[in-house]
């Protein structure tokens, strides 16, 4: 089947968050990556930008642990400056007391790791797609010579049967990571850590080669669903809602939202 717009979906360089945004809503995946609609900045985004470049910092040593809290609280309103969501109640507020939390009890044997990279672009060509990963953080332990990726959550777990599905995604995302380490870095990834901020918590996991090849499968057979759309529906459905009003970069320009 041909597409009408075969030239620019053959020339898109895919990621996860590209991929897993047509999967979320076609139409906003349209008017991000083909209409090229500009991308309005969000307040969740701009908390975890936040938190990342704070936690880059430590990893760079450019920060002590003694030294995160502080920065935290006299940097946020720097980087955070768009107004939280009305709903839930108090979100700003939770956090901000969750990133003071967590900063607070931060504790890490920085001094047993090698920061392999950080933050680094992982650019690749597969089956003609062009493909691009940005790892959080790639470890090396100096003890047993293990690389780990990691990477940085704000979402909170909550033990909800939602919970399930997010980290299913999460998993596929650093899967999709490990995967492109090896390809073009050689690097084979022994282990995967998820650090949740609002929950304090990091949470570790072997690499799974079986759940490498099912991402790989999901991803090319995304980006193949993607160049055969020709209607680019918008997910209307109540449970996206939240998502759409909040969250979707192209929110402001989307006459479905409207």
């Amino acid at each position: 089947m041909t597409n009408s717009y075969d030239f620019i979906l053959d020339n898109i360089v895919y990621s996860y968050s590209s991929v897993n945004s047509y999967e979320t809503c076609p139409h906003g995946f349209f008017l991000t990556y083909i209409e090229a609609e500009e991308r309005s900045s969000s307040w969740y985004g701009e908390y975890g930008t936040f938190i990342h470049d704070i936690l880059e910092k430590y990893f760079l040593c450019e920060l002590d642990e003694k030294d995160l809290t502080n920065y935290f609280t006299e940097h946020y309103n720097e980087y955070v400056k768009s107004f939280p969501p009305p709903y839930p109640k108090n979100l700003g507020e939770s956090y901000y007391e969750d990133g003071i939390s967590f900063f607070d009890n931060f504790t890490f044997d920085r001094e047993n790791f090698e920061v392999v990279f950080t933050e680094e672009k992982i650019e690749s060509i597969q089956q003609d797609i062009k493909l691009v990963v940005k790892p959080d953080l790639l470890l090396k332990e100096k003890s047993t010579g293990k690389y780990i990726l990691v990477d940085y959550k704000t979402s909170k777990l909550k033990g909800s049967k939602y919970d399930f599905k997010k980290l299913e995604g999460y998993k596929r995302q650093l899967n999709l990571y490990a995967y492109f380490t090896w390809i073009e870095k050689e690097i084979k990834t022994d282990e995967i850590w998820i650090f949740f901020i609002r929950n304090n918590d990091i949470m570790k996991m072997e690499i799974n080669h079986d759940d490498i090849i099912e991402t790989i499968e999901w991803f090319t057979s995304t980006i193949g669903k993607i160049k055969d759309d020709e209607q680019w529906v918008a997910n209307t459905d109540k449970s996206n809602s939240y998502f759409c009003s909040n969250l979707c970069g192209v929110r402001m320009s989307c006459e479905k939202n409207k």
